[in-house]
């Protein structure tokens, strides 16, 4: 058995917080290069060239991607065989917010977390949002989101009839890009979780965006690929292009992760990300 120290994670964490605020993926900013070639409108090649620019300079100055620094999401896989010694902290969730508290503080990262009906601000950052579930081995994987709102405020969840198909899933997310228009701040990344209750659609539709290789690469499922394809190229054919200025893109990607869900139902869930689509890994 592997014992880890809550401090380790917590400054993992911290690390983590940085680097998805500061350093783009490179895998995804070929996907806004070939979007570059592929945009006819002055307008959108002169958005498009305006983010790629400040992604070069968040990386050298450094500075945060965005100014909304958004709310943190973790997701960890923990190890059976590792033993966490929690101390001094009460629980998993309390170690992972005290290491974005202090990513927060330490980088001058502003502070977006409030009471959700007082609204009084943390002064942290945190709470973060914690998912964990137990695997097999000795490692803790850990995979770190940094979400703005413009975008997260269009997310959203629907109960479709259940002898509802492909089609009309298709046509649910579209329809979620289309009303929101430029708020979410496009090109975006869309992320769909279709099945299982209403919680866990949302859930997968979030895991959808985590893994950047992925949205670089044709989904295995023939089912959830064909939705992605179709998904992307109605969107694309809104014209609401970069920054909602017109264009030929409004999303980079599209990626759709399913579960299995009950005779009587459909859950649907549609999670947006802006251009600034923040996720960092550590394995501890």
């Amino acid at each position: 058995m592997r014992q880890v120290k809550a401090n380790e994670i917590g400054r993992r964490i911290a690390e983590l917080a940085r680097e998805a605020n500061f350093i783009f993926p490179e895998i995804l900013i070929r996907l806004i290069d070939q979007a570059v070639e592929v945009e006819e409108k002055p307008i959108a090649k002169q958005a498009l060239s305006a983010i790629l620019a400040n992604i070069r300079l968040a990386k050298k100055m450094p500075l945060p991607l965005c100014q909304d620094t958004g709310m943190v999401e973790v997701f960890l896989e923990i190890g059976s065989e590792v033993k966490v010694d929690l101390k001094p902290f009460f629980c998993l969730e309390d170690v992972v917010s005290e290491g974005v508290a202090a990513a927060y503080q330490k980088y001058f990262l502003r502070l977006s977390i409030v009471d959700p009906l007082t609204r009084k601000n943390t002064g942290t950052n945190a709470p973060a949002v914690v998912h964990a579930r137990l695997v097999s081995g000795d490692k803790i994987r850990i995979h770190l989101l940094v979400k703005g709102f413009g975008s997260e405020n269009m997310g959203k969840v629907i109960n479709l009839s259940p002898g509802s198909g492909r089609p009309e899933v298709e046509n649910f997310v579209v329809k979620c890009m289309e009303e929101a228009g430029s708020r979410p701040c496009p090109p975006v990344f869309i992320g769909v979780g279709i099945g299982g209750t209403m919680e866990k659609a949302a859930l997968l539709a979030k895991e959808a965006l985590l893994y950047p290789e992925e949205l670089t690469t044709p989904n295995k499922d023939k089912e959830l690929r064909a939705l992605e394809q179709n998904v992307l190229r109605r969107v694309n054919n809104s014209c609401i292009g970069p920054a909602g200025l017109g264009g030929k893109t409004t999303a980079l990607a599209v990626r759709a992760k399913k579960f299995p869900t009950h005779i009587a139902g459909l859950p649907v869930a549609v999670n947006i990300s802006c251009w600034a689509l923040r996720v960092s890994h550590g394995t501890i």
